[in-house]
């Protein structure tokens, strides 16, 4: 006697027309505002960092523009690579 597997037909294919559904669109509005979150983060942190490097510049501390330039263009790439994510996630949409 065998068994056969019974196994549910496979969902009809999405017309290339229609709307996302509903948990899509919430989960993408979700990603985008995370993303905004820690842009804007980011970009305090950045502020911050010009604004403590210069007070430490001005006061003849000439050392930390360096090692504040690198930090800052981590920052930038963080920032650049996020905004790689939302036009990769925009493409699939």
């Amino acid at each position: 006697m065998s068994q056969q597997r019974c196994s549910s037909p496979p969902p009809p294919p999405r017309p290339t027309g229609a709307a996302p559904s509903r948990a899509t669109t919430e989960n993408r509005t979700a990603i985008v505002l995370g993303i905004l979150s820690i842009v804007l983060i980011i970009g305090m942190m950045q502020l911050w960092l010009l604004t403590a490097t210069m007070n430490a510049y001005l006061g003849g501390d000439h050392a930390v523009a360096w090692p504040a330039l690198g930090a800052s263009v981590a920052c930038l790439l963080l920032n650049l690579g996020l905004l790689r994510y939302l036009y990769l996630l925009e493409r699939t949409r």
